[in-house]
């Protein structure tokens, strides 16, 4: 093989590669975006699973020259001790997400393949499964970047609001497309 033919192949090859991956792309964002939007709801589902009476102390434990400790109880759930707690362990559910096209819509979703009560999803027939060679491990992959990129921004987005005032639809378009912009670019309908 001489050089231009050498040539001719290494160019052909970066070309088919990148078709392969702009192809790859827009699934892997529409998915990404998916998990973001699972992920929120996943969140919003663990902290109203909190008692709301626990109750966690916060403050500085340093003593002031008075005598006095600045001292102050809070509710535990949504508070940054339970964020933490939570995110270290979140990701692990999406072992049981399967990723799905809405089948009246095209919307690709992820969705809970069985509820928290053990019972199949009851949404689970308005959905056509995607297959997934990676038998879904991307799902928890895709969580796990979310987490480690956005740690602060998500303690921030949920802490700074009472447990009553969750709406998960309005809490996934703030934190996926405005403040994280993990959806931006991706069809508005999703």
């Amino acid at each position: 093989m001489n050089f231009s033919e050498l040539f001719l192949l290494s160019v052909s090859s970066f070309w088919m590669v990148g078709v392969c991956l702009s192809v790859d792309l827009p699934k892997s964002k529409e998915i990404k975006c998916a998990v973001c939007q699972s992920l929120v709801a996943e969140v919003h589902r663990e902290i109203s699973e909190v008692d709301p009476r626990k109750k966690i102390e916060v403050g500085s434990y340093r003593i002031e020259s008075n005598g006095d400790q600045r001292i102050t109880s809070r509710t535990y759930a949504g508070s940054e001790a339970h964020m933490t707690d939570l995110l270290e362990t979140v990701c692990g559910s999406f072992k049981d997400y399967a990723q799905a096209k809405h089948k009246e819509t095209g919307r690709v979703d992820v969705i809970p393949i069985v509820g928290k009560d053990g019972k199949m999803n009851p949404h689970f027939g308005e959905y056509e499964m995607i297959p997934d060679p990676d038998l879904n491990k991307s799902l928890e992959f895709h969580c796990q970047s979310i987490v480690e990129d956005f740690e602060d921004e998500i303690v921030q987005h949920f802490g700074g609001q009472p447990q009553q005032d969750y709406d998960v639809a309005k809490s996934q378009n703030s934190f996926c497309w405005r403040q994280s912009k993990i959806c931006s670019g991706v069809r508005e309908e999703l």
